[in-house]
């Protein structure tokens, strides 16, 4: 049985929940960059990032509406709204799609910096990653470019286009599941004093993991259903299911929000694990026994909110005690390195 779902009827739907999530994304960015702005020492890479996708994510639901009030309005007497909106070689649908594919790469390029940071910098880790953005973005223009041709070749623009949401949706999966996983497996080797399964820091360490997860999970299962949607979407969009239009007017918002919200997890003190990458870190310093030492050429990779006391983990009968830098966070994984090289 064939479904049938009208592009037109797609557009509507879709433009009505890309501007719901666009005024969800709006609250998230005002109370992001208010809790940023608050700290004394000001996490630059968080504040680009976040209002480099807020505004890829309002010029894309400006252009969405434009489109809505060309197909309805302007066009509705003239060749109808279905002919107006399937004609995707428009210049203002060209202009929308460039601003799709330009945040779905830069929204990819974050996830890879996080992996980046929470794996201690190491470059090993994201060769892949990197050359698949690179292949996302490579595919997403040349699919788009196709309809600057006076003549553009369709079949070719379906291939570029299915290989872009294809590698995009993997390179989604692949950083999300590297980042929490490295973080659980740092998590496991702590051994906080008095911490039971069910006490309040273990579950903040798993309240970020799962933080971690449903928001790289939000990005991949829209991806998923985009990439299902589009192989079975018709070429000219007259007939068919087109609910492809739906999913693909939402993915700018969601690629703004997932990394928001982690953001927002860290700057309101939930916890900072992984997520609080983004700022890149400081030296931290640590105490041992009774001399403090600097860890230093270092950057913060994996941190942890300072519990009442501080943390003190042991290991066999020694105890180290964490004292807290200027950002409050210590580096959990250098005093793992410092105890492993005094063979304890």
């Amino acid at each position: 049985m064939v479904v049938n779902f009208p592009i037109d009827k797609s557009y509507l739907v879709g433009g009505w929940l890309a501007s719901m999530f666009w005024g969800s994304f709006n609250i998230l960015f005002i109370i992001s960059m208010s809790a940023i702005f608050k700290k004394r020492q000001k996490q630059w890479f968080s504040i680009g990032a976040i209002v480099i996708m807020w505004s890829l994510a309002t010029t894309h639901i400006a252009f969405i509406l434009s489109r809505l009030i060309e197909a309805f309005i302007v066009h509705v007497n003239e060749e109808g709204a279905v002919m107006y909106l399937a004609d995707i070689g428009r210049p203002l649908n060209r202009a929308k799609d460039m601003v799709y594919i330009t945040t779905i790469v830069l929204g990819d390029s974050i996830l890879v910096w996080r992996c980046f940071m929470v794996w201690n910098r190491n470059w090993y880790v994201i060769i892949l990653p990197v050359i698949m953005v690179i292949g996302t973005a490579i595919s997403g223009y040349t699919a788009v470019g196709q309809y600057f041709l006076p003549n553009p070749y369709v079949a070719g623009t379906v291939r570029w286009a299915t290989g872009m949401l294809a590698v995009s949706m993997v390179t989604n999966l692949v950083l999300t599941l590297l980042t929490a996983g490295r973080i659980w497996f740092l998590t496991r080797q702590i051994n906080l004093r008095g911490s039971s399964p069910h006490s309040k820091p273990q579950l903040r360490y798993r309240a970020v993991i799962l933080i971690i997860l449903e928001a790289g999970m939000l990005v991949t299962i829209g991806k998923v259903t985009e990439f299902i949607l589009f192989n079975i979407s018709p070429d000219d969009g007259l007939d068919g299911n087109n609910a492809l239009y739906v999913v693909m007017d939402c993915m700018p918002q969601l690629m703004g929000i997932a990394p928001t919200l982690i953001v927002l997890a860290v700057n309101q003190g939930l916890t900072s694990p992984g997520a609080e990458a983004y700022s890149g870190g400081s030296p931290a310093r640590w105490q041992y026994g009774d001399s403090s030492t600097a860890v230093s050429g270092q950057n913060n990779r994996i941190m942890f909110n300072k519990p009442p006391g501080g943390v003190q983990i042991h290991k066999n009968s020694t105890t180290y005690t964490s004292t807290t830098a200027s950002t409050g966070y210590g580096d959990v994984e250098s005093d793992m390195i410092q105890m492993k090289q005094q063979g304890l």
